[in-house]
């Protein structure tokens, strides 16, 4: 493989990661089931970085990497 088709190789990669969803630490929410909720079928958005869960998608970007 040449050098320029590398280059495109890696420039093809990189445009294919969506790099949009990691703007303000939107992208770092998870949605998995609650933890500790009474109806197993709720889903909650967890942050790993401060190690909590929201009710909703927003909640959790807004204070997911804030600490």
């Amino acid at each position: 493989m040449s050098s320029s088709q590398f280059a495109i190789f890696c420039i093809i990669l990189i445009a294919l990661f969506p790099l949009h969803e990691f703007v303000d630490g939107q992208g770092t929410c998870k949605q998995t089931p609650c933890p500790n909720a009474k109806d197993k079928n709720k889903t909650c958005f967890c942050c790993p970085s401060n190690n909590r869960c929201y009710a909703t998608k927003d909640t959790c970007a807004g204070w997911c990497g804030k600490q």
